[in-house]
């Protein structure tokens, strides 16, 4: 009776972690792309604010940095990440945060902070499970 047991508890587990595996599979796959601005304020508007170049962004989803990229030279960035850990990013769990110093695109802005945005975009699912947002809106927070 034991080892029947046994073999059904490794069977359910089995098919767990299939069932598991085809449900990671079928989520997709998270492309944010967006502009950092070099300059302060809330809801920074990038098309009155300079560019960021050289700028580390990273994705961050309950505290945890899930993917990253550095701005180009016109201040434009792309990350990809796996919707198993970025699933927050569809309940307002994870926010775009660059730690990089203002100083470095503009010798007068602040030494210290960082510029944060939370994600936006359509919630529907686009071809081949491929999920597109892009920053809200960058706002500066000083430490």
């Amino acid at each position: 009776m034991a080892s029947k047991v046994s073999l059904l508890v490794a069977a359910v587990i089995v098919a767990a972690a299939c069932l598991l595996g085809t449900a990671e599979a079928k989520l997709g796959r998270l492309f944010v792309t967006g502009v950092v601005p070099c300059s302060t304020g809330s809801l920074i508007d990038i098309a009155t604010s300079p560019a960021f170049p050289n700028a580390d962004v990273e994705l961050r989803c309950a505290g945890k940095v899930v993917a990253g990229a550095t701005t180009n030279i016109n201040g434009s960035f792309t990350m990809e990440a796996d919707l198993t850990s970025a699933l927050a990013a569809f309940i307002g769990r994870c926010s775009l945060v660059v730690d990089t110093p203002l100083i470095k695109c503009d010798a007068q802005l602040p030494p210290v902070g960082k510029l944060v945005s939370y994600l936006q975009g359509p919630l529907t699912r686009l071809l081949g499970g491929i999920f597109h947002l892009f920053p809200a809106g960058f706002s500066f927070h000083g430490r």
